[in-house]
């Protein structure tokens, strides 16, 4: 009759050890693909914002390159105009782009940095138009002055950014 009761209590302790056992890697397995989710995250999010800075850049050069081509006579005003107003437009499809990001924490003041940016580098190229419509040479002199903010709020959304990146490394 003592061997049932002893039976009886190992096939308890055994029960609630395996029990406890699955309970741990339950745990484990839920926090490690939790820390794997984010990560995914966050790469998808790098990969997004690379996108957007990219086609910024290519944005950017080729309305430059058509300014010159302007300056250098090769296209009229008026043709400069029309492409400044197709330039203008796909700047702020651009800019919208920031806002259907989804930034881990750390990246959102990064994200809002650049997007001011990339607002100034819109308000420059607004006045460059109005400079190449009027010739009005203090519209160029603010837009220069905007390009210059517009450097200084990128130098800062890249430090934000390269901050936040190696603080999720540790």
């Amino acid at each position: 009759m003592k061997k049932k009761s002893a039976n009886r209590g190992s096939k308890k302790s055994t029960y609630i050890a395996i029990v406890i056992g699955i309970v741990i890697i339950g745990i484990a397995t839920s926090y490690f693909y939790s820390i794997e989710q984010a990560k995914i995250k966050g790469e998808s999010f790098g990969k997004q914002l690379e996108r957007i800075q990219t086609d910024l850049k290519e944005l950017q050069t080729k309305y430059e390159s058509d300014v010159r081509v302007w300056m250098e006579g090769d296209i009229t005003k008026d043709e400069l105009l029309e492409i400044s107003d197709m330039h203008l437009q796909d700047f702020e499809a651009l800019i919208l782009r920031y806002d259907e990001l989804e930034p881990p924490k750390p990246f959102m003041p990064s994200v809002i940095l650049f997007k001011l940016s990339t607002e100034k580098q819109l308000e420059s190229d607004k006045l460059l138009k109005e400079w190449i419509k009027t010739d009005d040479d203090s519209s160029r002199i603010r837009s220069d002055s905007l390009l210059q903010e517009s450097f200084e709020y990128e130098m800062a959304a890249l430090s934000s950014y390269n901050a936040a990146k190696a603080e999720n490394q540790q």
